[in-house]
């Protein structure tokens, strides 16, 4: 059996299980295909069995295993601020047993790999507009998407359509949960300054004999001598672990949820939109190919210089040590770099099948500062989605 036969059977299994799992949906609507999937879900292009199948449906079909809660925050979510503002809607939720179902309108989109590296200002414009406007709703309601990438911003380039998906990671969050999380955590990771000044003793702070000396225990108490060491202290041991969200998608991911800070907030959306004209402006896709949380810092790092991200952590009470000293790089320079190199292996490839190369976009300058104002390391200095849609950039 060939790979294209193997995933047209995989595709038709899917389309059964779907029904067999919810009767409802085979009774409604004519399941066609499957148009995409997930770690949480799978989605179906459908019609109306009672129609004349012009108008298309979206059938989420979320696994059997999903936590009830994630299922029953994402359908709040779309029931409260779905269907305004580019955000997807909701029309049905069928549910059977343990399977859920979510009906939503269908829109025909493009991949960005197909256009991420020819989009033009005014495209680019009316693109970030979009997002940023979708965002302004979601932050407005206290809710964190979490999960923005490209595969969650559906963009139709023939009709400029768009729509934000997929709240299967949204958060819910308030200030006072915010300011109560970081009064615990900062408690429990809290170091006296004292103890950072004094010069390390030379002992061994978990031996057995010295936990056992009332002398050495009653010199030690309430002073960290392990922080930034390769090791980790009795007193430190017994503190309440700290838990931080570490929802999302890699590459796209926060440097306040790679460093694992615990109050985190909407402008971890931001910062992914930012990643996303990134790629944008520079014409690369993907950008970051981070397979783990320490290689994505060390990609941040290589653009921005340890200095400053050593400095963003120790706002977030964090302290990172790199081998090297790494310096930081204009991000306008970086893009335009980019961008040559990638006008180069286009215009080579192109040519050895006789087609036209495509031509330079040039981005002004605004577009490169609005880049780093959602590329702030620091989220309580990052621009939120309403000051940025009154940036020059996107309001002119």
């Amino acid at each position: 059996m060939s790979q294209n036969e193997e995933n047209d059977k995989d595709e038709s299994d899917s389309c059964v299980n779907l029904k067999d799992s919810i009767p409802l949906i085979n009774d409604l609507f004519h399941v066609h295909c499957k148009v995409g999937e997930g770690a949480f879900s799978s989605v179906f292009l459908a019609t109306l069995k009672s129609s004349d199948r012009r108008k298309k449906f979206a059938l989420k079909h979320l696994i059997p295993t999903c936590n009830p809660e994630r299922i029953e925050r994402e359908l709040q979510c779309l029931q409260k601020i779905g269907g305004n503002d580019y955000i997807v809607g909701l029309e049905l939720c069928l549910r059977y047993r343990g399977s859920v179902a979510f009906v939503m309108p269908y829109m025909k989109h493009d991949r960005f790999s197909e256009y991420v590296k020819n989009m033009t200002t005014e495209e680019t414009k009316d693109y970030m507009r979009a997002l940023l406007t979708a965002l302004r709703r979601v932050h407005k309601f206290n809710i964190i998407h979490r999960d923005v990438k490209p595969n969650n911003f559906l963009y139709d380039r023939t009709n400029r359509r768009y729509l934000l998906v997929d709240f299967g990671l949204a958060q819910q969050y308030t200030v006072e949960n915010l300011e109560t999380i970081t009064e615990i955590n900062s408690q429990s990771i809290e170091i006296p300054k004292t103890a950072l000044s004094m010069k390390r003793k030379r002992f061994d702070e978990n031996n057995l004999n010295f936990q056992f000396n009332p002398i050495a225990k009653k010199n030690m108490e309430n002073k960290c001598y392990c922080f930034g060491k390769p090791r980790v202290c009795t007193l430190c041991l017994v503190k309440p672990q700290q838990t931080a969200p570490r929802a999302g998608t890699p590459g796209f991911r926060a440097p306040e949820v790679l460093l694992k800070h615990p109050s985190q907030t909407s402008a971890i959306d931001i910062w992914a939109c930012g990643v996303m004209m990134l790629c944008i402006l520079s014409g690369t896709q993907p950008f970051f190919r981070s397979p783990d949380d320490c290689t994505a810092l060390m990609e941040i790092t290589a653009i921005f210089g340890t200095c400053n991200v050593q400095q963003c952590a120790y706002k977030l009470g964090k302290k990172v040590i790199f081998s090297e000293s790494l310096p930081c790089t204009d991000l306008m320079s970086l893009c335009l770099k980019l961008q040559k190199r990638n006008r180069r292996i286009t215009h080579d490839r192109e040519n050895s099948i006789c087609k036209k190369a495509p031509s330079n976009i040039e981005y002004p300058n605004e577009a490169y500062h609005l880049l780093t104002r959602l590329l702030d390391l620091d989220y309580k200095t990052r621009i939120t989605a309403e000051q940025a849609l009154s940036h020059p950039f996107l309001s002119s």
